[in-house]
């Protein structure tokens, strides 16, 4: 089945119920604790608890909030590789999903907003260092500080480029040792449940029907 063909089947989102939109603080809360707003936390919290694709009108309607901030919200989320979005031809607008892998998602996080902070401060220590030399000369003694302070925001940064780098090169490596010991330790892979995910309850409804024919057999055979 087609991606195309498997988003057409997705039923009209009906809403959540009062119990589950009440736990749409707890990815509020995570979010925010990352540097976000508590909108991305509630709209990527939405689509993990709406169980399957939804579009940015669904998502408008039921947690009331504007045109512009939802698209603003869904960019966002998207470079950050929170969710994905897919263009279903039959409802002739984009799908949004939740990537599960929260991994990623920290990762990607820190290092946009750790460099860009350590950036902001080592150019904001060039200028005050720049100043100082020219009104009081190589000699003061706050010379020294900032220009220890520059070398060090530099290593900062060539640090987390380093690790943020080798942590993203190992989750796409197969054979890569934390590759490995994620998928021990989760015992199912992320993809297969994000595409049920995407195709809807039809897609999970076939998936489980498969499965429980694959169980029937298996029994046979062991008989």
């Amino acid at each position: 089945m087609s991606s195309d063909s498997a988003l057409s089947h997705i039923p009209p989102f009906e809403g959540l119920d009062d119990t589950l939109m009440a736990e749409l603080g707890t990815f509020e809360l995570f979010f925010k604790t990352f540097g976000f707003k508590r909108v991305h936390g509630r709209v990527w919290g939405f689509l993990v608890l709406a169980g399957q694709s939804l579009s940015s009108k669904e998502i408008v309607e039921h947690l009331s909030l504007s045109q512009g901030a939802t698209s603003t919200c869904l960019n966002e989320l998207s470079e950050w590789g929170a969710i994905s979005s897919e263009f279903d031809s039959t409802r002739r607008c984009n799908l949004h999903s939740p990537e599960g892998n929260t991994l990623s998602i920290v990762a990607t996080v820190f290092r946009r907003r750790e460099q860009v902070a350590f950036g902001k401060f080592k150019q904001a220590s060039q200028k005050t260092l720049k100043i100082i030399i020219d009104r009081y000369g190589e000699k003061d003694s706050r010379v020294l500080v900032l220009r220890s302070i520059i070398s060090t925001c530099e290593l900062a940064e060539a640090m987390m480029s380093l690790i943020f780098t080798s942590v993203e090169r190992a989750l796409g490596d197969s054979e890569s040792i934390l590759t490995k010991a994620l998928n021990a330790a989760f015992k199912v892979g992320m993809k297969m449940p994000m595409k049920l995910f995407r195709a809807g309850p039809v897609m999970l409804e076939q998936s489980e029907s498969t499965a429980a024919e694959t169980d029937v057999q298996e029994e046979k055979n062991l008989a």
